[in-house]
């Protein structure tokens, strides 16, 4: 299984309000994507205001939890590979990448893959 993993950070200035409107908007794309690439799972979450979080924060002296988080899954990283040399979602990323800048840190979020072991 691979998965494409995205921990975001808003814009500064946006409120945390802002950001889960855009966030949401921003989710129907990811998800549009997935579908079109054989994404077998797409989720987004988007991080608690909870005293816990402050706690581990001090405690343990981490960073500030990301705003939210966005994980696809597909069985084949060859799916998503296909999907991307076709062209055929050429719009529709561009159209993601557009939606990135306009409410995302990018510069302080962080993109990645990965394999899920077993």
């Amino acid at each position: 299984m691979i998965k494409f993993v995205q921990c975001v950070r808003r814009k500064p200035g946006l409120s945390k309000q802002e950001f889960a409107d855009h966030f949401a908007e921003y989710g129907k794309q990811v998800k549009a994507i997935a579908d079109a690439s054989n994404g077998q799972r797409c989720v987004l979450s988007r991080a608690l205001a909870v005293e816990q979080n402050l706690e581990i924060i001090q405690e343990r002296g981490t960073k500030a939890p990301y705003d939210g988080m966005v994980e696809v899954w597909w069985e084949r990283g060859s799916d998503i590979v296909a999907f991307l040399d076709s062209g055929s979602g050429d719009e529709v990323v561009d159209e993601l990448r557009r939606s990135q800048e306009a409410f995302m840190d990018l510069p302080n979020c962080t993109f990645f893959f990965a394999s899920e072991d077993e």
